[in-house]
């Protein structure tokens, strides 16, 4: 029942744009739309068209299929094309279904993490470099 609950309030959030305020003790300064501008500038440097072929992730968060896969799972229907990830807005509501369903309840280092290393991405021990380089980037927005 949590995971439909969860799934139904990161979906209604995407769609009408109520993006949370994400607490913890030290990331209480930073919020779910800083989050997500820090993913965007180091996933791609804040371009959109961005592609990595290594990886096939694609758009402004570096989403691969993957990731897309999992959000239409989450949400219960195939709502996102592969395509939409070059889409800015689109790519934005993908991130925020994900990250609210696998961080719910977690702050911005954890959600950071878990966007870099999947759903339990913040249990491991690589995916703390990558928290670096978004917390440097947050730092900076601030």
């Amino acid at each position: 029942m949590k995971k439909i609950i969860t799934a139904i309030v990161a979906g209604i959030g995407a769609c009408v744009g109520i993006i949370p305020h994400c607490e913890g003790a030290v990331e209480s300064d930073y919020s779910f739309d800083d989050l997500l501008r820090a993913i965007a500038i180091v996933e791609s440097s804040g371009d959109p068209k961005a592609f990595n072929k290594k990886e096939s992730a694609a758009g402004l968060y570096q989403i691969r299929p993957i990731y897309l896969k999992d959000v239409n799972r989450i949400l219960g229907y195939q709502r996102y094309k592969l395509a939409d990830r070059y889409n800015p807005e689109k790519a934005r509501d993908i991130v925020t279904v994900y990250l609210m369903h696998y961080g719910y309840g977690k702050g911005i280092e954890a959600m950071a993490r878990i966007h870099n290393g999947g759903p339990r991405g913040w249990k491991k021990k690589f995916t703390l470099v990558y928290w670096q380089k978004i917390k440097e980037v947050l730092n900076d927005l601030h």
